[in-house]
């Protein structure tokens, strides 16, 4: 056991002498490299900014306006007066149905309230004579409730027979297809000739002049969005246009299946360049309301929350973990919270193979002249 253990010692300090050995050595190398020089151009300080947070959410164009023009009878399809792609006015007839058998229905039915009016005059002839025939007690009063009975239910007659009168004629009327909205044609669905059921469709049509994206924000990008901020809309086939938009609304819950939240921008189209259905991507922006530090992306490091720095202080490399907040990518700045100091100096150029402790200066400074020492202001001269 003592040999073991014995063994184990020399192991460990064997272990740590070669350990010290690469770390002096990697020092030395350190310190006989050349120091690494940047210019003016490859250091930035912390300046003040104020922050225009932007996002860049993914939607779909669709119409404000459109409507799908259904049956509201089961019938024969006579005649489709328009075609796809077609502008129709509102009120224009789209589509008619065979009308032969409701106009039979409509004679018949007229017929049928005549000889219930007929009916009902005669009811009300004999009980005006049972009537006075029964307060002169020619007759019980049996007999003129019997009268008076017949005579209400006549009127029933007629009511219903009115009713599906009117009935017949709203079906005759329904047979002749209206658009309720101005716009363009996007769908025929049937032909003449076929026979369709109650509520089937007919026509689908669109506004153009008046669309919407439908955007699909993330829940984390939801906070910064407001009903009212203005956005601009590019459009997946037309590259060289920018489509000015606003958000018109937003939805109060997120879709079950993405956790998205819809966000409807309202966009115009008076040159009739954008159709329904268009993938788009909208951008919005909102600045922050105070000023922060920053520093140009291209000076920071690492990504997943663990962000640094590289300062040039002391005559050497130093890396400098920060707290980075907000991005403004427009203006490719980024806010640091926490980490720096107004004063100090941080590579902003790309350099690989950077190393913590590397020896380095700024090009025109005196060796060994500290940060503080280069920037202090130079005395006045004296006579």
């Amino acid at each position: 056991m003592l040999g073991v253990a014995g063994l184990a010692l020399i192991i460990g300090v064997a272990a740590f002498a070669a350990a010290r050995r690469k770390a002096e050595a990697e020092a030395a190398k350190k310190t006989d490299r050349p120091p690494l020089e940047f210019t003016q151009r490859d250091v930035v300080r912390l300046q003040p900014h104020r922050i225009a947070v932007q996002w860049v959410v993914p939607g779909t164009v669709q119409a404000i306006s459109q409507a799908t023009v259904r049956a509201k009878l089961a019938a024969e399809v006579k005649r489709v007066l328009v075609r796809e792609g077609e502008r129709v006015a509102a009120g224009q007839v789209v589509a008619e149905f065979d009308t032969a058998p409701m106009r039979a229905q409509l004679a018949e039915r007229a017929a049928a309230l005549d000889s219930a009016r007929a009916q009902l005059s005669t009811t009300e002839r004999t009980r005006q004579t049972n009537a006075k025939l029964v307060k002169q007690n020619f007759i019980s009063q049996n007999a003129f409730d019997a009268a008076d009975s017949a005579h209400q239910g006549q009127l029933a007659a007629v009511a219903m027979a009115q009713a599906q009168l009117e009935q017949s004629q709203l079906q005759l009327n329904d047979a002749v297809v209206r658009s309720p909205i101005a716009g363009i044609v996007a769908k025929r669905h049937v032909q003449p000739g076929e026979k369709v059921g109650f509520d089937a469709p007919l026509v689908a049509i669109v506004d153009l002049s008046q669309l919407e994206v439908q955007a699909q924000a993330s829940v984390g990008d939801i906070a910064g969005i407001r009903a009212g901020m203005p956005a601009e809309v590019d459009i997946e086939g037309l590259p060289e246009r920018r489509f000015a938009g606003r958000v018109e609304r937003i939805n109060p819950s997120a879709e079950p299946g993405t956790r998205t939240i819809n966000v409807y921008v309202a966009l115009r189209n008076d040159e009739a360049l954008l159709r329904t259905g268009m993938f788009a991507r909208v951008h919005l922006s909102r600045a922050l309301p105070h000023e922060s530090p920053t520093l140009p992306l291209s000076a920071l490091r690492g990504d997943h929350g663990q962000h640094h720095v590289w300062v040039l202080e002391g005559g050497k490399l130093l890396r400098r973990n920060v707290v980075a907040g907000a991005r403004d990518e427009r203006a490719q700045r980024v806010e640091i919270a926490s980490g720096l100091t107004a004063r100090e100096l941080v590579i902003a150029t790309k350099f690989d193979n950077l190393q913590d402790g590397l020896a380095a200066r700024l090009a025109g400074a005196q060796p060994g002249a500290t940060v503080a020492e280069r920037e202090a202001p130079k005395p006045a001269a004296t006579n």
